[in-house]
Formats: C-alpha cells, structure tokens, sequence
C-alpha cells in the first residue's frame, strides 16, 4: 500500500537522478589529487546508494506483491520490457567478468586513475532501471531536461571563460589552447556537450515552432527560444575551443540523424503520395542554393559583429555560428509554414553530401586543391577538423593500441610470473579470456602483456594504455565476446526500439528489416576494412558506423518507399521531438566513443536518456491506451491542451487554434503527446519550485567548485568576476526557462498564476539555500590550523576534507528537501508507514550510510585529499609529514595501490636524504620497503609494482646493501615476464648486471632490448658502455655510433651519450688511441642535426681533451655562432686563450662569465694572472681581492697579492698579506716567506 514514507522515497529517488545528471559534468574538486573523473563518480555513487536506499524502503511500504502478482510473475513482466533484457545482460557479463578477473578488488572498485570499475557501471544502470520505473509524468520530463540544458550553462561558459584566460582557478596545464572547462580534459567538455546539444535543439525547435505557428504565442516561447539560441550558441563554441576531433564528428552524426528523421516525418504527413516528380527532385537539390543564402546572410552578419569583438578568431566564430542559425532558420520556416515536406529531406542528404566531401577535401592531401585548401586547413576551427585521418601524434596512438588490443583478445600464452603460486601466478583463466574478457579497469595491467613498442616513439615510455580509445574494443578487452555481444544487442535494441517508438516499425516486416539491416551493415562495416588492410584493426570503427548506416537506409527506405495513411503517421510533438532528439544524442555519443572513451558524464547521461526514453514510451502508451477507450485515467487532467505541433495542415488552421482559450482536446485519433499518467498533476507551485531547489544544487556545487579559501567576492578581480558572471548568467538562464514554461503552459495549471510570487518562489528556493550553503563552506575551508606537530598536519588536511563532508551533508539535505517540495499536497489521508516494518529502517540507513556512501566514495574521496596535501610536504622534503599524510590516505582506501606506492617513495627519498643520520635512514629504507611490497600485494598483476620493486632493491643496492642487487635482478625478470616488451625493465636489469661487472649477462640482456626495440637510444648508450668496461673498443664504438644518432619521443640518444659519463666515455677511446674514431661518430651526429649547439661543443671538448686546442676551438666558436652562450663553452676557450697567452682574447672571455656569474673565482683568478702579466697592477689586485673575499685561504691569490703589493711599494698591504699567505703555505715554502717577510720588514725600516 502507499503511505507518506513511500510517496517521500519515490520522490527521493526522482531528487537523486535530478541530482545525479547536474552533479557529474558540473562537480570536481581541487583538494584532491584527481580533482576530475573519480571526484565525480564516488559523488554519483554516492547518490545511486540513496536512490536504492529509498528503492528498498519504498518497496518494502508498498509490499512484494502488487494487485495479486506474485514477485515471479512481476519479475517477468518487468524482462519483457524494451531494454531491460540486454541491460540485464550486461550485468551478468560485468559480474562474471570482475569475479574472473586477473585483478578483482580494481574491477570492482575501479582503478585509481578511473574508478570506472563494476561499481560504478552498475550505478550508472540504476540511474537507467529507477528512471525508466518512476519517471511517469510530463512535469517530471520537463523538470529533467531543462535541468539537463541548465547544467550545460556553467560547463560552456567556463570553457570560454578559460579560451580567454579569466580562469578563477590557477591550472597547472595551459588551458587557453583547448579549454578543459569542469571536465579536466578538451576531449571529455566535448564528449558530454554533444549529448546535450541535441536536446536543446529539440527544445529552440519546439518554441520558434510556436513562434512562427501561433498568431498569439505566449511570450514564454520567444524568451525559451531566446534562451536556447544563447545556450546553444555557447554549448557549439565550447566544443569548437575543445578542438576534439571525436567529439565533432559526433556532432555532425547527431544533426544529420535528427535532422533526416525531422524531414522524413514531414514528408511522411504530406497528404500527397507517391513518388517525387521532376519537379521535386530538382526544388529538393535547387533548395540549396537560397538555404546557402540564409546561411551566408546570416553567417557574414556574424562576421561583421565578430569584427567588433577584439578576441582572436571572433570573426570567423561569429561566421560560424550565424551559418548555423540562417541553416536551422531556413529550415525551420520551411517546416512551420507546410512547404516542401515532401522534398526537403532531398535537400539534407545534398548537404550531408557537401558536407563530407568537405571534410575529405580537408583530410585527403597531395591533390592539386592543396594551394587553396592549406590555408583553410590552417584556420583555427578547421585545423582539427582537418587532420581526422591523420596516423602520426595521436591517430598513430589509436593504431597501435588497437593492433596490441587484438592481440590481448586473440588465444596467447597465460599473463602472469612462472616462479609465483600466488599474487601475480599464472592466469588459470587464460583460456576462456576471449570468452569472458580481463574484467573492468583491468586493461591496464593486461595490455602491458602486448605494449607495441612503437607507442613509446609517440606517447610516454612505459605508461600502460588503460583504454583503446574504441568502446567496442574496450568492450571486448575487458568483458570479452560475451561482454561484446551483450554491448551490440544493447546498442541495436536502442535503435531499433527509438525508430518504433517514433513510429518508423509499424509491423513485424519492417521490424524484421530494420534487425537485418542493422546487423548486415554492421557486418559489412566490420570486414571492409579486413579486407582492405588484411588485418581487423579497424573493424571496430567499421562496425558501429556500419551499425548506423544500416539504421540510415532503414529510416531512408522506411521514409521513401512506405507511405503509411496520414492516421497513423506521428506527428511532430515534443514527445517525438524528444525522442529524436536523444535518439540523435546517443547516437553522436555512439559514434564519438570509438574515438575516444566514455566518461563519468557520458556515462550518466547516455544511461539516463535510454531510462527517459523507456519511461517516454510507457507514457505514451498509456495515453494512447485511454485515447482509444476514450477513457480518461483519474490522475489525468480533464483537459490537456495539444502541443504546438508541424503537420501538413494549411496554414490557417493552424492559425484558428492558436488562441488560447479557444484550444480544444486532441481529437481520439490524434497522436499521443506527453501527458501525465498514472500520476497526479503537480500544481504550477509544486513545479516551480522544484526548479528553483534543482538550481540550487547547480549553484552548490559551483560554489564548491570555485570558492577557494583564498577566493574574493568582488567583482573588481577580473578571475572573481567571471565566476560570479558565471554564477548570475546560469542562475538567470535557469530563472527564464522556468517562468517562460511556466507562462507557456498557464493552461495547464490549476488556478490563477501570480507572477510575483511565482519570482519570489523560484528566487527563495534557489537562493536560499545556496546562501546557507556558502557560508557553511566558506566556515570551513576558512578554518586555520597552528601547525606545530605533525598531528596539526593531519589536522589541517582534515579541514580540506571536511569541507567535502560538509558538502556531501548540504546535497543529501537538499535531495531530502526536494523530495518533500514534490510529495507535498500527496500525502494527505495516508499512513505515515507500515509501523511493523520500522525495525528494518535503522539498520538499511545505517548501512548504506556507512558502507557504500562513507567507507566507499567519501572516504575514497578523503584518501585522494591527504594523499595531494602530503605531496606538498614531500615536495618541501618534509618527510614525517608526507609520511603521515600519506599513511592516514592508505588507512582510508587500503584496497589501491597506489597510496602505498606513495608512501614508499616518502621513505625511499628520506633514505636518500643525506642530512638525516645514518640510523633513520636505514629505517626508512627498510619502511619502504616493507610498504612497496604491501603495494605489490594488493595489486600483483600490475607490471609497475614488480617493477618498482626492482627498482627500489637496484638503489637500495647501490647507497646501502650490496646483495640487494641480487634481488634487483629477481625483481626485473619478474617485471619484464608481466611486461615482456617493457624496454626500460630489460635495460635495469641490464644495468644491474653491469654493476655486478657481469658483462656477459649485460649485453645478453641489452641484446634482447634492442631486439624488442632498436630505436630506443639509452640501450644502445649502454650497450656501448659495456663493451667499453670489457675493453672491446670496435663494439664500443659501433654502439655508442648507433645510440647517438637516435631520437625518439622523450629519449634522445645525443644528450644520453652526452650526459655526466661523456669525459669517461671520452677518456676511454683516447687512452685507447681512438679518439679521432670517436670524433668523427660525433661529427656524423653533427651532420643529421646542423643546429645542434651541443654536438660542436662535444667534439671541441673532444679535441681539448687531446690537446688539440687548435681544433677545439674552432669548434668551440661553432657551438657559439649556433648560440650556445653556456660557462662551460666560454671557459674553455678562455683557458685555451690563457695557456696559449693569447690574453687579448682570453679577457673578454673572462669577462663574461664574470658578467653571469661575478664571484666566479677561476674567471678572477685568470684576469688577475692576465693583468698581472700585462703590468696591469691595480686591476690585477682587484680580482686577487675578489678571489680572496670568496675563498680567505686561497693561497695562489694570497701570495700574488703580497708580491703586487711588494711590486707598488705598499710595504704594509703586502706584508698582511705575506703573513696570510705564509699561514696557508705548504711547508716546504713557509722558509722563502720566511725571508720574504723579512726582506718586506728591511725595506719598511729603511722607508721609515
């Protein structure tokens, strides 16, 4: 039965998903290392734990069993609902998947990076299950998708606010370039805004519909549309800032999908049938040329008003944005005032075929168009656009973490150690890995199993890929074929069942032609590009967009060639609108993801559209179920106005039903629109504020965002202003959508509306709250913590997360209080519960409180915050400090590695400290490593912690325990088992061995590394070191010949070669005799990079080294004329110059390292001998004076003083410093001093 409780969870969990669709895009946190994904997700999860807490009560008020239904029979109903059989699916795949994963805890939890593990997912499909089961009325869709446009506001104008530097956040990355906005990534702010885009197009198309339709249209409709052109203008420049080529794509997908099913549905309610004339074809194409007028019309009145704004590409920005304008314009009059629906859908696939061939034009070089095109290629919103086919930089990325990707899901030998029987053993599940996949978050571990060697040569050496970058190549990784399977029948129930729902699958013909069109293409999409390529590399970017194309020429075909009565074709409602617009959401989202991967927001939307479209569907199926009884439930209003809507009626039809007042019911035939079922109406009061109290969450969070302890509330600080413009633009758009659906549906609403009090409720209810919420938040973080003792640090990174507590504590209220806005005027005559069931409450609250939200998701949140302030302590070699941090963040997430890797390091640089005695280091040594191999334990099959092992034991090995290197030696055949291709793990053990002085084994090792990778420069370097320590001159040679002269990403051979060792190595071929062989290595160097100044320098110093000052420094002066400026160049030829006693020009060498550096006391020295020499005597006493101001016992300085003294007759200065310079004196000459001094003492005798 349905008591107050109930009512209150139901609207609980409606709180949750308004909360969870504003929380995810908008909230990030700057106290945590992270700051970014995993702040997000812990956020959602939290509020999914009281969406189910509020579930489970809910059901247990209400009862198992519903109308005589037992749970058996309720359960397969439920199955038998559209999505919820390949949903359930996935479950299953993910739970099989994390239960056989070669690292359970990280599936399940999530990796430290991501936290995309089971847990998560499953949130995310909770959001979809509890959506798709509570969302039943039209004021709860509303409510949904303008808080969905709302908290798309501050997201696109933060990226703006950063393209032009007013970021009130100081970032560490340039994020000027590519804005990053509250996502942390340019790639991640274009991923979430293409799915929101398309809703908000379907909204502007709703209201200018109005607009143009109704003679009297409420002024509701012209601010919405107002507000939709700024918000979608915003959200489009947000994305082109971004430059993410993915995600653009994605865009264009998603408007050429709605828009071909837009034009599709109005050629389908043209009372004319059958094919199109000659006539038609030729308007269809002809229409072009006047939509390109509008287009450039309204794209050169962007121009002109771009070239009033001073920022950089504000023309070309403007141009863009009004084309787009004048495009949609044009084709919106055409559809509002009933011409061309027959022929305009013509006109769309004209311009997609422009379109594309556009692009390929940009992307296909070598041609003769490449004159013309170069420079539009070069334009900044182009420029990414025109590298999609690009395969070096990150193109080449992709292509080689799919090629290694397939070879993880292909049969191979088992990942793991042979030596091991437990940790990292064995796989005991290799064999059914292509089956079941490595499990969720485990790609990282696994793909270092197959790392290619060449992504080293374009991204980061040794960084593992934890995703494909291809969602369906993900999918396979890490749940397998199942998991795959299981994704596609998802993704095909999606399209099949929105094309349905949209009225395009009348029958099971056409049912059965859309699943075999899907499928075929699909197919064909997937082996075109074997049989282009011989290889299935991009098989999964073939098999999506063969997905979609077959979803194309289904709605194309479904659209042309079927010409269903005018009865039973849907018309264009804000249902169908809706619908198309999520359609072509999921879809751009679809296509993105196979370039790049989903994220916390991504996620949550594209689960939270399939649960909206689910409930759409059960709405509407209940409201054509009463049309056609010609019943009317009892929740349902009496009277629901029809929305406005684009038909083939003539135009003053639709003229005579604009008048408000005078609209009559929607005829029993007539389409089904968005009504409310089984669920009574909320009155304009209930609805408003709810919107005012979901503004409030968005101020929130911003407000947590932003406001820092050091933040000014002013407007007079140009980083504090645009949050504040931020803050009132989103709380004024918000305040405009609200009243203008408000006015747009007056209709609807129960009694009178006062718009004065309807102000004061939404402004109460946002502001109010968000009020006491920032003072809250400025209390905390303000706190100031007296740190005398390391608990005081602790204490004070506690405020940091306190803060996070704090606000946890204000959105659960928040939600509580939402929940009591929408049960308000529901309740009455209710029981408050089922008092016999009170017991179970307690224990549910306590639990899900303590161990989902708090142990975790807050406190996974708390580990990260004492995790970055110990950073900070560790960065000032505060050792204890870091220590404590970092142990209190693995005491609250004990289950991640990667807090006790940090904790390691602490100890391993205290250990290295040389201030700290003997004694404490060994302790932290022994600290270390005990905790790294605690790190190891927790997760076995990560190659880093094996690694990290080995290397640690190497160091140990060299600063205290000799033998340490046999365990160094263990660690690194270990590391490079889970690693096979790891080059720099082949190279440490290598390096181990040389340090034994086993030099076989060395360059055995070194061997197998270059076989893996022979264009890596420091195995090469030390190749030739090797052969050097074994005395092996010509193999020397040849190795150090062949590492200097490679370059790749983040290793280059010269400065390898070059670096501390470069006089030993030097040193070696001239006591060999082959200095002239090693010179000339280097002189080929020189050749392949002629604007290297370091390469003339080396071979200089070279040529100094054997005495060939001649030629040193005529290579010396080559290094300068290439603008090497450095001490060691100048001081080299200057001591040449000084030993050659060319003084001339050995002084204005001198000179200038003194001009840098004017204590350098060999540059004193040297001008003090040169002057001394040239009779120079004042100056010549000066730099002797500097000399001995930095070094008193400076005995050269000393004695040269007392004679130049001696030599101007200044007997008193010369014999101060002849007493010095006899204190400091070798003993052999204290008796010439002797006899100085007294010879200084005669002729001060006879002067006086």
């Amino acid at each position: 039965m349905k008591t107050k409780l109930s009512i209150f969870c139901e609207k609980i969990i409606e709180a949750g998903w308004l909360a969870a669709v504003v929380a995810v895009p908008l909230f990030f946190n700057i106290y945590t290392a992270r700051t970014f994904e995993p702040d997000k997700i812990t956020l959602l999860r939290s509020i999914t734990a009281v969406m189910i807490l509020a579930w489970l009560v809910m059901v247990i008020e209400q009862g198992f069993q519903s109308e005589g239904q037992s749970i058996g029979r309720r359960f397969r109903v439920w199955v038998r609902q559209p999505l919820v059989l390949p949903v359930l699916a996935m479950v299953v795949v993910y739970i099989i998947s994390t239960i056989f994963s070669i690292s359970p805890k990280v599936s399940l939890w999530g990796s430290y990076q991501r936290l995309q593990g089971t847990y998560s997912m499953f949130s995310y499909m909770v959001v979809f299950a509890l959506m798709a089961a509570h969302l039943r009325t039209r004021e709860q869709v509303d409510r949904l998708v303008t808080l969905v446009i709302v908290a798309s506001v501050p997201v696109s104008l933060y990226g703006i606010i950063q393209r032009f530097g007013l970021d009130p956040l100081p970032w560490a990355g340039n994020v000027t370039i590519r804005v990053a906005s509250n996502m942390g990534n340019a790639i991640f702010v274009a991923s979430y805004l293409i799915m929101i885009i398309p809703v908000t197009l379907v909204r502007l198309l709703e209201s200018m519909t109005a607009i143009i339709q109704e003679e009297n249209a409420s002024w509701g409709h012209t601010i919405l549309a107002a507000v939709y052109i700024f918000t979608i203008a915003i959200q489009i420049i947000a994305v082109i800032f971004s430059q993410s080529r993915g995600p653009m794509l994605g865009v264009m997908g998603a408007s050429f999908i709605m828009g071909m099913l837009v034009l599709l549905i109005l050629r389908r309610l043209d009372s004319a049938r059958g094919p199109l004339s000659v006539r038609e074809i030729g308007a269809g194409l002809l229409f072009l040329l006047p939509l390109g007028a509008a287009t450039a019309i309204l794209g050169g009145a962007g121009f002109l008003i771009g070239s009033l704004l001073s920022f950089d590409n504000a023309k070309l920005l403007g141009a863009a944005l009004g084309g787009l304008l004048g495009l949609f314009g044009g084709y919106t009059y055409m559809a509002v005032a009933g011409k061309g629906h027959r022929w305009m859908w013509l006109s769309w696939l004209g311009l997609a075929a422009v379109g594309i061939a556009f692009v390929l034009m940009l992307n296909v070089r070598g041609t003769g168009l490449d004159p013309v095109l170069d420079p539009v290629r070069e334009m900044p919103l182009l420029s990414r656009l025109s590298r999609v086919t690009d395969t070096s930089s990150t193109g080449k990325v992709r292509i080689l973490i799919w090629d290694a990707a397939m070879q993880l899901i292909a049969p191979h030998g088992p990942i793991g150690i042979t030596e091991e029987t437990s940790g990292a053993k064995p796989d005991a599940f290799n064999a059914v890995r292509p089956l079941i996949g490595y499990g969720p978050e485990s790609m990282f571990n696994a793909f270092a199993y197959v790392y290619p060697p060449g992504l080293a040569h374009v991204e980061n050496r040794g960084s593992s890929a934890d995703r494909s970058h291809n969602e369906t190549m993900d999918s396979l990784v890490i749940t397998g074929v199942l998991g795959f399977v299981a994704f596609y029948f998802l993704m095909v129930s999606v399209f099949y069942y929105a094309l349905k729902w949209l009225g395009w699958v009348p029958d099971k013909s056409a049912a059965r032609r859309l699943v075999a069109l899907l499928l075929i293409f699909a197919a064909i999409g997937a082996m075109i590009p074997y049989l282009v390529q011989g290889r299935f590399t991009f098989a999964p970017v073939g098999l999506p967009f063969g997905l979609i194309s077959g979803m194309l020429v289904f709605v194309i075909w479904q659209g042309i060639a079927t010409q269903p009565d005018l009865d039973t074709s849907p018309a264009l409602t804000p249902y169908t609108l809706l619908l198309i617009g999520l359609l072509g959401a999921i879809t751009g989202h679809f296509i993105e993801v196979h370039f790049v991967f989903s994220i916390a927001a991504t996620y949550t939307y594209f689960w939270a559209y399939l649960g909206l479209m689910l409930a759409l569907s059960k709405m509407v199926a209940l409201e054509a179920s009463a049309a056609e009884t010609g019943s009317t439930p009892e929740t349902l209003p009496a009277e629901t106005p029809p929305p406005a809507e684009v038909t083939a009626a003539p135009r003053r039809a639709r003229k005579g039903r604009a008048r408000r007042g005078k609209r009559k019911s929607a005829p029993a035939t007539a389409p089904p629109v968005i009504t409310a079922t089984g669920a009574r109406r909320e009155n304009w009061e209930t609805w408003l504020g709810s919107q005012g109290l979901a503004m409030a969450i968005v101020l929130i969070i911003l407000t947590f965002d932003f406001v820092t302890p050091q933040f000014q509330l002013t407007l007079g600080n140009s980083s504090s202003a645009s949050f504040i413009w931020m803050l009132v633009i989103t709380w004024l758009a918000g305040f405009a959508i609200a009243l203008s659906n408000l006015a747009v549906r007056r209709d609807d609403w129960p009694g009178n509306i006062s718009w004065g009090r309807a102000t004061m409720l939404y402004g109460i209810t946002s502001l109010s709250y968000f009020f006491f919420y920032t003072l809250a938040h400025r209390f905390q973080f303000g706190q100031r913590i007296t740190v005398t003792s390391i608990e005081d640090v602790v204490r004070a990174a506690g405020v940091l997360a306190g803060g996070l507590v704090v606000f946890y504590i204000f959105l659960l209220l928040l939600m509580v209080i939402i929940a009591l806005t929408l049960s308000w005027g529901r309740l009455r005559g209710l029981a408050f519960w089922r008092s016999e069931n009170w017991w179970l409450y307690p224990p549910l609250v306590i639990f899900f409180f303590v161990v989902p939200i708090w142990l975790q998701n807050i406190n996974v949140v708390r580990a990260d915050i004492y995790l970055k302030e110990g950073e900070r302590y560790r960065n000032n070699r505060q050792w204890n400090e870091a220590i404590a941090l970092h142990e209190k963040a693995r005491s609250l997430d004990s289950d991640d590695d990667f807090y006790y890797l940090m904790q390691a390091l602490d100890y391993q640089l205290m250990a290295q400290d040389n201030r700290l005695d003997e004694a404490t280091r060994q302790n932290a040594w022994q600290q270390g490593e005990r905790i790294a191999l605690e790190a190891r334990d927790v997760n076995p099959y990560n190659p880093d912690n094996t690694g990290n092992m080995g290397r640690y034991y190497f160091t140990l090995g060299q600063v205290f325990d000799q033998s340490k290197f046999q365990d160094a030696l263990e660690f690194f055949k270990r590391a490079t088992e889970l690693a096979p291709s790891n080059v720099i793990y082949h190279n440490l053990w290598a390096q181990t061995y040389y340090i034994l002085q086993d030099y076989p084994s060395a360059i055995d090792r070194l061997e197998t590394s270059i076989s893996i990778d022979g264009k890596y420069p420091p195995t090469w370097i030390l190749l030739g070191d090797t052969y050097a320590a074994m005395g092996n001159v010509d193999e020397a040679l040849n190795a150090h010949a062949e590492g200097m002269n490679l370059a790749v990403r983040g290793s280059d051979g010269w400065a390898t070669f070059a670096d501390q060792f470069l006089d030993q190595r030097l040193n070696f071929y001239i006591s060999a005799g082959r200095g002239n062989d090693i010179i000339a290595a280097m002189q080929q160097v020189a050749l392949n990079r002629p604007n290297d100044a370091r390469i003339p320098w080396a071979i200089g110093h070279a040529y100094e080294l054997m005495s060939q000052t001649d030629k040193a420094l005529t290579y010396f002066e080559q290094a300068r004329n290439l603008g090497d400026t450095s001490d060691r160049t100048t001081r080299s030829m200057a001591n040449i110059y000084l030993a050659a006693n060319q003084y001339e020009q050995a002084v204005p060498l001198y000179q200038t390292i003194l001009q840098k550096q004017p204590n350098d006391i060999e540059a004193h020295s040297a001008l003090a001998f040169i002057y001394a020499q040239q009779g120079r005597i004042d100056e010549a006493i000066l730099h002797n004076q500097k000399v001995v101001e930095q070094s008193p016992n400076d005995y050269d300085s000393l004695k040269n003083l007392a004679i130049l003294y001696q030599q101007q007759q200044n007997y008193p200065q010369a014999m101060t410093y002849a007493q010095q310079a006899q204190a400091v004196s070798p003993e052999a000459e204290k008796a010439s001093w002797e006899q100085f001094i007294g010879n200084l003492q005669n002729l001060m005798n006879a002067g006086n």
